[in-house]
């Protein structure tokens, strides 16, 4: 065990509060140079003090024992015996201060200080809150009084985006139409689309129906007034006895099922 000196013994900083982190620095007599070091995170451990870092520097104008350690109690505390580089190093104690001792009064904060007024600050509040108020009253409003006149709104759309789907497949037959593409094809796609929009658009299943159902649609349920059923029921008739009639369906016939479809898309626009 090494003979040691403490005299000349000191801590950075030299005055340490609990739950610091420090270093006591040991000088030792002059040795050749050497180096040796402990750093494997908590080195020595108890419940008073925890030890990190220990470095032992020996050199010719003088050696010193580093020992970086964190304290969590008030007094003397004696650290426990270090071995290092060969030598054995005990007795060493260290003094750790409490920052709610009486005499270091003047390191206890203060009270908070009451918050300043921003400039501002009550319009942004009060605003806010107005804000929120009149937001809580359009809602209440637009359950109670603007749900009808919102599924009006929104049925409308619905009707309007629905035609100009329509309409977009219409224009898009009658190209196909003129580029040379097969009639009967134009007509299976057109009669599919039609029945599926004016399934859409009226709520009625047209897309299970044959024509002579159609046509009598109006007779039978007697509040589709949305549509003229009688024309719908001719027209799909028409469309159907070319298309299965098994003879080769001509550009002109399958134009004039594109303009009556047309025709009609256009007096619902209207």
């Amino acid at each position: 065990m090494a003979q040691i000196d403490f005299a000349g013994m000191y801590m950075v900083p030299s005055k340490v509060y609990v739950g610091d982190r420090a270093r006591l620095i040991l000088p030792l007599p002059a040795f050749p140079d050497t180096k040796a070091e402990i750093n494997h995170g908590h080195i020595l451990s108890s419940p008073d003090i925890d030890i990190h870092h220990i470095v032992l520097e020996r050199r010719p104008g003088g050696s010193f024992l580093t020992i970086e350690f964190s304290a969590y109690t008030t007094g003397i505390l004696e650290l426990p015996p270090i071995d290092i580089a060969g030598e054995t190093f005990s007795g060493l104690t260290i003094e750790i201060n409490s920052i709610l001792s009486p005499d270091e009064s003047g390191t206890v904060l203060s009270p908070p200080v009451l918050p300043l007024a921003i400039p501002g600050t009550s319009l942004l509040i009060y605003g806010s809150i107005s804000t929120a108020i009149l937001l809580m009253l359009l809602t209440v409003w637009a359950l109670v009084w603007g749900r009808k006149r919102l599924q009006g709104w929104l049925s409308a759309w619905k009707r309007k985006r629905l035609l100009a789907s329509m309409l977009g497949t219409e224009r898009r037959l009658h190209k196909a139409l003129l580029k040379g593409v097969d009639c009967r094809q134009i007509l299976d796609i057109l009669s599919t689309e039609f029945r599926s929009f004016l399934t859409s658009f009226t709520g009625t299943h047209y897309r299970a129906m044959t024509a002579a159902e159609i046509s009598l649609l109006k007779d039978t349920e007697g509040k589709n007034d949305v549509l003229d059923d009688e024309f719908l029921g001719g027209f799909f008739s028409h469309c159907d006895g070319i298309r299965f009639s098994g003879r080769e369906i001509d550009n002109g016939e399958t134009l004039a099922i594109l303009g009556d479809l047309k025709h009609f898309l256009a007096g619902i626009t209207a």
